[in-house]
């Protein structure tokens, strides 16, 4: 398909964008990642950690997914439209080192050349091994929509209320974020994505969306993501909360019904050792010797 070149340098540019895939239960699952655009494959790669591989199992059950570009924060977009591409995602069964996808690692470090400080000591290296090995995931894009754009962003502090009951953190995120990205399954079952003011919660702890057109997705299951970051891979915070959408137009109604997948780690020591456990469980229930990191190469990346 044909991307004009406003969207392309959406695609190019943008940090941080939200992926929507469909879970389980039909669900869809959005979450915050970074990607890079490949310009001679014409299709978006992504990757997740051997800790974290849900979103590939999701994508092998079912390859309808949502990319939404809708928070340039760091980026040199300034204006810009939010960007909504559905398409057809791959996960291919290996374990990617870095010298094995070499543009994804690239095209990140001209986006973010910081990310060069995180395995510059030897200690980051010996302890952060597993974070390089990734798992890749390939989109081809069948549509793209240019949305208007609504403010993302939010506040870091005080920190999120993580694993207090739903409601607190709800009621948090209402007042630490100016919009949230709500995802619902359209005509086609590919998740449609677009960010919407949210307010509420009513008595029954229903929220009110808003979005700047028309939504495009159906009634029936929902996901609301609030989330921000600075640009940077290591400062982010973010809330997913999965229930029911009803609606039309650019009004809809969210009952909220359970936020999804595990809390977060208290504090960074515990969020590597986490890693690190998942990863090693990931490997070993498949039979699969750890891969080396060949720092060389990937130091070799690095744009000069």
């Amino acid at each position: 398909m044909r991307i004009d070149s406003e969207v392309l340098e959406v695609l190019s540019e943008a940090r941080v964008l939200e992926l929507g895939t469909i879970a389980r239960d039909g669900c869809p699952n959005v979450r915050p990642m970074a990607a890079t655009w490949i310009a001679d494959a014409r299709h978006i790669m992504l990757t997740t950690t051997l800790a974290h591989p849900q979103k590939t199992f999701s994508i092998r059950r079912d390859g309808r997914v949502s990319v939404l570009y809708s928070d340039f924060t760091g980026s040199r977009l300034t204006g810009g439209p939010a960007v909504l591409v559905q398409g057809t995602a791959s996960a291919p069964d290996v374990v990617a080192r870095p010298q094995d996808i070499k543009e994804y690692w690239r095209e990140l470090f001209r986006k973010t050349p910081s990310l060069v400080e995180d395995f510059a000591s030897a200690e980051a290296r010996a302890t952060m091994d597993w974070y390089y090995l990734r798992l890749p995931v390939f989109v081809t894009p069948e549509r793209v929509r240019v949305l208007e754009p609504l403010e993302a962003g939010g506040s870091f502090e005080p920190l999120p209320p993580w694993d207090f009951p739903m409601g607190v953190q709800i009621a948090d995120a209402l007042e630490r974020y100016p919009t949230a990205v709500f995802t619902a399954r359209d005509s086609t079952g590919h998740p449609y994505a677009a960010r919407a003011e949210v307010t509420g919660a009513g008595s029954n702890g229903e929220l009110r969306l808003r979005t700047a057109e028309q939504f495009e997705g159906r009634i029936g299951p929902a996901s609301l993501l609030w989330h921000r970051h600075n640009g940077e891979f290591g400062n982010r915070c973010a809330l997913q909360v999965t229930g029911t959408a009803i609606g039309a137009g650019a009004d809809w109604t969210f009952r909220p019904e359970r936020i999804p997948g595990v809390s977060a780690a208290d504090g960074v020591d515990q969020w590597i050792a986490d890693g690190r456990a998942r990863s090693e469980r990931y490997l070993k229930r498949r039979g699969i010797v750890p891969p080396q990191v060949d720092w060389s190469e990937l130091e070799a990346l690095v744009p000069r």
